[in-house]
């Protein structure tokens, strides 16, 4: 992932600069607990992408091109539907039993169309190298 930590670190900054302004501002803690827990939370996935890709997650530009064929994870439905099916079981708290029972099975449904497009994805990955290696 190319790039992907300077995002991340340029709204910790953003939210850094927002916290001491508020600290000024207010002095009210919980707010500026807030705000620290926040850009803490932040910069920790930021440094996860950092150790995670050997420091290629802080680097500008393009990625160097793949070797191998990439899966499409915009085009999952079943990971649409586990969402769907996690919102339904959290509003069903608080509006009713239905609800929890109907996200309940919605997300027994969709994990097995998300481990069915990861199984497909393995088979199409382990069926592109044996051409490649012919």
């Amino acid at each position: 992932m190319r790039g992907g930590a300077i995002p991340l670190l340029a709204w910790a900054s953003v939210l850094a600069v927002l916290m001491a302004i508020n600290w000024i501002w207010t002095g009210d803690a919980i707010q500026v607990g807030m705000f620290g827990f926040a850009v803490a939370a932040i910069l920790t996935n930021a440094i996860a992408f950092i150790v995670r890709a050997r420091r290629d997650a802080v680097r500008r530009g393009p990625p160097p091109p793949a070797r191998e064929p990439e899966a499409v994870p915009t085009a999952s439905l079943g990971a649409v539907l586990v969402a769907v099916a996690a919102t339904s079981i959290v509003f069903g708290l608080a509006f009713g039993r239905f609800l929890v029972y109907f996200g309940a099975g919605l997300l027994v449904v969709a994990a097995a169309m998300v481990l069915r497009e990861v199984m497909a994805e393995r088979r199409e990955r382990r069926a592109w190298r044996t051409r490649e290696q012919r």
